[in-house]
C-alpha cells in the first residue's frame, strides 16, 4: 500500500507498512549533522584566525621592508623576525582587505602587542625612510657601483646595466658610454623606495651641480672639454694625498701635456692591470692598452676613477710653476722637479731616504 502525504506525494512504506525510516529519520538527521559540523568547524577556523593573530610579544622595534617585496615575502619576513605567528594568516588578511599592493617600503616600528591585523595596518602607511651612503673620492665605477648595491640595498647588475649604458650617459648630459668620473663622491641620503636608476640620477646631478657653469667657462678657456677635465682630474686624484699639492700635480700633467710629453701617470696603469690597484712591476709598464700613459701621448680615452670637488678645480686651475717631474717621498708628499736631471737626484734621495727609515716587522 502506499500513503498520501500532505502534498499529494507518494511516500513508500516500508516492509512493516511504516514509512521508511531513511525518508523519515535520517535526512533531518544528517542535515542536522552537517549544520552542526559546519558551525562547529566554522567556530575551529574563528577561534584559530584569532589564535594566530594574537601578539607575539615581540617588540617594539623595526622591520626594514625593501621596495619590491611581495606580499608572501613581507609575511615570511614578518614570521622569521617573531614578528607575526603565521605568515598564511598575514596574506590572507591582506587579500580580504585589499592590501597585497599597497604595503609600503620603509622602516617601520612595531610597537609591544601590535596583532597581525594591526601590523598590516601599519605596513600601509608610507616610510619617508633613508638609507646613508657615502662615496669616497678615488674610487672607480665598479668599486662605486658595488658599495651603492651593499650599502642602499641596490641590484649591481642593474646599476652596471644602467652605467654603461651610452645613450642613459647621453641622456644624463654625459658625453661618454659610461659614467666612470661622474659619479660624485658625496654622503647621500637615498629613499628606500628609489630604484637603481634614481639613484644614479642623484649622484650624476650632484657631479652637474658641482661642475656648474662657471667652470664650464674655465674649461672652456684653457681648451678643455668637460670629459677632458673630468678625466685629468681623475689622475689628480689618483696621485694627491695632500690637498695643498693638487694644483702643483695639476701644473705638471698642463706642462707636460703642452710639450707633447708621456704623461707617465701611474693610476692609469692601476687602471689598466687586471686586480688592481697593487704594486706595480716593470711589465705593468709595458701593458698594451690606450690607458697607458707610459707609451701614449696625451690623456687617456677618459676618467680612471671618480674626482672630488678638489681635484676637479685644481684641473681647471693648475699652479703656476713650471715643474715636468715629482716624485713620491712615502709620505704623501712629493718632490717636484724642473729637468730629468733633478727628477733623477729626487728619486736617489727618496729611495735612500726610505731604506733609511725601513724597519723590519718584529716577529712575536
Amino acid at each position: 500500500m502506499t500513503q498520501l502525504n500532505g502534498r499529494d506525494n507518494v511516500v513508500p512504506d516500508g516492509p512493516d507498512g511504516r514509512r521508511s525510516w531513511m525518508s523519515h529519520n535520517r535526512g533531518p538527521a544528517i542535515v542536522r549533522t552537517i549544520v552542526a559540523l559546519t558551525c562547529i568547524g566554522a567556530v575551529g577556523f574563528v577561534l584559530l584566525v584569532l589564535t594566530l593573530n594574537r601578539s607575539t610579544g615581540w617588540g617594539p622595534g623595526d622591520v626594514v621592508i625593501q621596495k619590491g617585496m611581495s606580499v608572501e615575502q613581507i609575511g615570511g619576513l614578518l614570521h622569521k623576525e617573531g614578528v607575526i605567528r603565521s605568515p598564511r594568516l598575514f596574506i590572507l588578511f591582506s587579500l580580504a582587505d585589499r592590501n597585497s599592493k599597497n604595503l609600503k617600503a620603509g622602516i617601520h616600528h612595531f610597537p609591544e602587542g601590535m596583532d597581525t591585523w594591526e601590523i598590516l595596518q601599519e605596513l600601509t602607511v608610507s616610510k619617508a625612510e633613508f638609507h646613508e651612503v657615502t662615496i669616497p673620492e678615488g674610487r672607480t665605477l665598479l668599486q662605486t657601483l658595488t658599495r651603492l648595491a651593499a650599502t642602499a640595498d641596490l641590484d649591481e647588475r642593474e646599476l652596471r646595466r644602467i652605467a654603461t649604458d651610452p645613450g642613459f650617459c647621453r641622456r644624463l648630459g654625459v658625453d661618454a658610454d659610461n659614467l666612470e668620473g661622474y659619479l660624485f663622491p658625496e654622503t647621500y641620503r637615498f629613499s628606500l623606495t628609489m630604484d637603481e636608476e634614481q639613484v644614479i640620477r642623484m649622484l650624476i646631478g650632484q657631479f652637474f651641480a658641482v661642475f656648474n657653469g662657471k667652470l664650464k667657462e674655465r674649461a672652456q678657456e684653457i681648451g678643455m672639454s668637460v670629459h677632458e677635465v673630468v678625466t685629468l682630474a681623475s689622475i689628480i686624484e689618483g696621485e694627491a694625498q695632500l690637498d695643498a699639492e693638487r694644483s702643483t700635480i695639476s701644473a705638471v700633467y698642463h706642462n707636460r701635456l703642452k710639450q707633447g710629453m708621456y704623461l707617465q701617470a701611474d693610476p692609469t696603469i692601476q687602471y689598466a692591470i687586471e686586480g688592481g690597484p697593487r704594486r706595480l712591476f716593470y711589465r705593468d709598464y709595458k701593458i698594451d692598452s690606450p690607458y697607458n700613459t707610459y707609451r701614449h701621448r696625451g690623456l687617456p680615452p677618459g676618467p680612471v676613477m671618480n674626482p672630488g670637488a678638489a681635484s676637479l678645480t685644481a684641473a681647471l686651475f693648475p699652479a703656476n710653476v713650471d715643474y715636468l717631474y715629482f716624485v713620491a717621498r712615502g709620505d704623501g708628499s712629493h718632490v717636484f722637479s724642473r729637468t730629468s736631471r733633478e727628477h733623477d737626484q729626487a728619486k736617489h734621495k727618496t729611495r735612500r731616504a726610505r731604506r733609511r727609515n725601513w724597519k723590519p716587522l718584529k716577529t712575536p
